[in-house]
């Protein structure tokens, strides 16, 4: 594994030059993971809340006209940009931004209701870091709800699944299976109190493994890993459909609903 300082550089290079892309996406912008994240946190319309790595925005706007207000945090500068933009077009009020990193985020402690991450920690170096600053930041019985793409039990499935996340995007760090998130949120000091699989919508294949930045050797490398899944693989855990040259598929995601205690 990189070490935490280039794993921080390779992050904010990625998704420096993809800004515009993120803003566009359908995965981010909507879907089941969205919803769930929504259903999950049940805002009242009191909370200080906090979204973290945040993106181009999408899930810090769906919650603003739900809480009182809402910081949304990002590594990379140029996403928290987009995110102000599309903030500013949608003439949202309660908002405000700041870049951070979700292992040292720039909160007091126990200052927060709320706090929110989605489709992001794969991505992060160090996620029982990552939870102990969300447990920190949060008051006592405020609430964390996350999801993130997560891989599946069988160490075979993980171990294809998270050799294929960093062919095409070497800022993937790791995808833990369900198991895994709640031993790490339990042991970060939360009571687990609901939790859903659910999946980001269905992509295309030759959409999402960008031809556009990876070069043909390594797009083939990641079409012949996926034609080495077993049909019943493919069909159960990634919902590949296919479609003429392209193939459509899903990760499997994770929702989350746990209390600080």
């Amino acid at each position: 594994m990189q070490n935490k300082k280039t794993i921080h550089s390779t992050v904010r290079n990625q998704f420096s030059q993809h800004a515009d892309y993120y803003a566009q996406s359908s995965v981010h912008a909507k879907g089941d993971t969205l919803n769930a994240l929504l259903d999950f946190a049940d805002p009242k319309g009191t909370e200080q809340t906090l979204d973290i790595a945040t993106g181009t925005g999408f899930t810090a706007f769906a919650l603003a006209p739900k809480v009182a207000h809402v910081v949304a945090t990002d590594l990379t500068p140029e996403m928290v940009e987009k995110a102000v933009e599309l903030a500013q077009q949608q003439a949202i009020k309660n908002i405000a931004f700041s870049v951070a990193a979700a292992e040292a985020l720039p909160f007091a402690d126990a200052s927060l209701d709320l706090v929110t991450c989605r489709l992001a920690p794969h991505h992060f170096q160090d996620v029982r870091a990552f939870l102990s600053e969300v447990h920190r930041v949060l008051r006592t019985d405020g609430l964390f709800c996350m999801n993130d793409s997560v891989s599946p039990e069988s160490e075979k499935l993980r171990a294809w699944q998270n050799r294929v996340e960093r062919l095409r995007d070497n800022s993937h760090v790791y995808g833990y299976p369900p198991s895994q998130w709640d031993a790490m949120i339990t042991d970060a000091g939360f009571s687990l109190e609901k939790t859903a699989h659910t999946r980001n919508a269905q992509m295309s294949f030759l959409w999402w493994v960008r031809p556009e930045k990876n070069p043909p050797e390594v797009v083939q490398e990641i079409r012949d890993a996926f034609a080495q899944l077993s049909p019943d693989e493919a069909r159960e855990h990634y919902t590949v459909q296919p479609e003429g040259d392209d193939f459509y598929f899903s990760w499997p995601t994770y929702t989350v609903k746990a209390r600080r205690r």
